[in-house]
């Protein structure tokens, strides 16, 4: 009895070992990528009090390199928050600033009194994909955004589903962020890569699946002239802005830089443009300045991820020194100000 259990803990043991290899192994084909995401953006606010908040899509992780750069030129008088809701739209935004963010904005003391008083800017970070209908449920919300006490409600009112399901399935991708075969779960990049490795190819993406890509990517932004503007999502942008406008906050609206390679001239003038002017037209009553870097940055094809998406890291590090010496000049000038009359000038 006693030699049977000994060879199941050693059996046990073996396959534990073989899998912690195989997960090591895998790091070195897609390795996982810790990335900013709402609880992220919470707990900064929650600990700090900083002048700027910025809450977009997942492009305000870029905003994070932003503040960092701000901070430094500033020596921390001028500090930001980022909040970036991963696969978000403005619906998305909307809820998670009312009931993630809003109740650490209005913490009161014992006195009554504010517990944090800086904020004087509120940025918004947006595309034209925020303003299209979504006729699915909001997956990103319990998956990157939900507390337990949300889970538990929508539990108790539901039972377990495949919506409250994706609060369940991040926790265990938090708890286990270092595993590449957890990571792969949603990436789902292991098994294409190991298959091109078996093939004797590159990793990367061979010239003709770039150029197919990109041909993809310029469809989807041309055929998105046909949903933007949804009612849902518009009443949400001036839920947000409404929200600024009660706090007294300045508001700028960003309009995020896109990878050039992915925006045709017919959809400059169709798509992006009609975008930027309905966004413009949303904010006027609220007095929110709108910044429109769709493709008016520096940023080049290269300066993109692999996703066409995201930008990488020397890409956000040079972004955010060229934002903040152009058009978003502005959150770095009260510092200066304030080293102005220090000293006397």
């Amino acid at each position: 009895m006693k030699t049977g259990w000994i060879q199941l803990a050693v059996m046990a043991a073996s396959a534990v070992l073989a899998l912690l290899t195989l997960d090591y192994l895998l790091h070195l084909v897609a390795a996982p990528k810790h990335l900013r995401e709402v609880e992220h953006g919470v707990r900064d606010l929650r600990r700090g009090d900083p002048a700027v908040l910025v809450l977009g899509s997942s492009h305000a992780r870029t905003f994070h390199a932003v503040g960092q750069e701000l901070a430094r030129r500033t020596g921390n008088a001028q500090t930001l928050v980022a909040v970036p809701v991963e696969a978000g739209k403005l619906f998305a935004y909307d809820w998670v600033l009312h009931n993630r963010l809003a109740p650490i904005i209005d913490e009161r003391d014992g006195s009554g009194n504010l517990v944090r008083t800086r904020a004087r800017q509120f940025v918004l970070v947006t595309e034209w994909w925020d303003s299209c209908a979504h006729d699915a449920p909001y997956w990103s919300l319990p998956g990157r955004a939900w507390v337990f006490g949300e889970f538990l409600e929508d539990l108790l009112q539901n039972g377990i589903n495949g919506y409250n399901r994706n609060y369940l399935q991040n926790r265990f991708r938090v708890l286990l962020a270092d595993s590449a075969l957890v990571y792969d779960r949603t990436q789902q990049a292991v098994v294409s890569k190991l298959g091109r490795l078996v093939r004797g190819k590159p990793l990367g993406r061979s010239p003709e699946d770039e150029r197919r890509l990109i041909g993809v990517w310029q469809r989807m932004v041309e055929e998105g002239a046909a949903c933007i503007g949804d009612p849902v999502q518009r009443r949400s942008l001036e839920r947000i802005l409404a929200f600024a406008r009660a706090r007294s906050w300045k508001v700028t609206v960003v309009l995020f830089p896109r990878k050039p390679a992915t925006l045709t001239e017919k959809a400059k003038v169709t798509t992006l443009a009609a975008f930027a002017d309905q966004v413009g037209k949303w904010t006027e009553p609220y007095a929110a300045k709108v910044v429109d870097l769709t493709h008016r940055s520096p940023l080049r094809d290269a300066d993109f991820m692999e996703d066409f998406d995201h930008v990488t890291e020397e890409g956000n590090r040079m972004f955010s020194r060229w934002v903040l010496d152009q058009d978003l000049r502005f959150l770095v000038a009260p510092a200066e100000e304030a080293g102005r009359v220090a000293a006397g000038h």
